[in-house]
């Protein structure tokens, strides 16, 4: 094997290897792909794979460490966790539990499973679940049905009569909880939560910039 050979196989083996590296960085107001929900079942534990082949089927292969659920006094709870396990979104107590998800494949789905900024480097940002085992939306989807979003820069985000920033100026998004109607691309259609409080019409703020949340969402109100 010749010198440029030997260092396509080996950029080709590390690009492989980024894909399901469990440490690999992710930012913390990543896009990703959407958003995943898995069921909160006593009898249905959630397990995760940390470097799994993709191309197999997650029933074939031993999972390395699982999330298993109880039946609590009034609601679902945790029954036990890895100890690097720190969800997105955690409330169990609304059946709120959402992990990001950041690829998706025909099987699999790659979340991130420890989102604290002071996470100890032996401890996995991410793992792969089984993509039947759990309920995934992409972000058009996800974003449709949560209460409500603000822009987390209103200056640079303001509320514009159409989908793009060519589209003049109608208002300003700050303070408000807006009520997402409609995805278009990096855009959303909003109206003001608290319509009949106001007299601001519907119209457009950018959810995402490249790989960047432009947004904050809220699930309850």
């Amino acid at each position: 094997m010749n010198a440029t050979c030997s260092v396509a196989v080996f950029l080709m083996l590390a690009l492989s290897a980024a894909v399901v590296s469990p440490a690999r960085a992710i930012e913390p107001d990543a896009v990703g792909v959407g958003m995943v929900h898995p069921p909160l079942d006593p009898n249905q534990p959630l397990y995760f794979y940390l470097s799994p082949d993709l191309g197999a089927y997650p029933s074939t292969l031993t999972p390395d460490d699982s999330l298993t659920f109880r039946t609590g006094e009034h609601f679902i709870d945790i029954a036990t966790a890895p100890p690097w396990f720190a969800p997105i979104t955690l409330k169990l107590d609304y059946d709120l539990l959402y992990l990001r998800a950041v690829a998706v494949s025909r099987h699999w789905v790659e979340v991130v499973v420890n989102e604290s900024p002071q996470r100890p480097r032996s401890f996995p940002a991410t793992a792969w679940l089984n993509r039947e085992a759990v309920s995934f939306r992409p972000w058009t989807e996800f974003l449709l049905d949560v209460y409500g979003v603000e822009a987390t820069d209103p200056a640079a985000n303001p509320l514009r009569s159409g989908p793009g920033d060519e589209f003049p100026r109608i208002g300003s998004s700050d303070g408000l909880s807006l009520r997402v109607v409609a995805v278009q691309g990096s855009w959303l259609r909003v109206e003001d939560a608290d319509a009949d409080e106001t007299d601001l019409p519907s119209g457009w703020i950018r959810w995402r910039d490249g790989d960047r949340l432009t947004i904050k969402y809220f699930l309850l109100s």
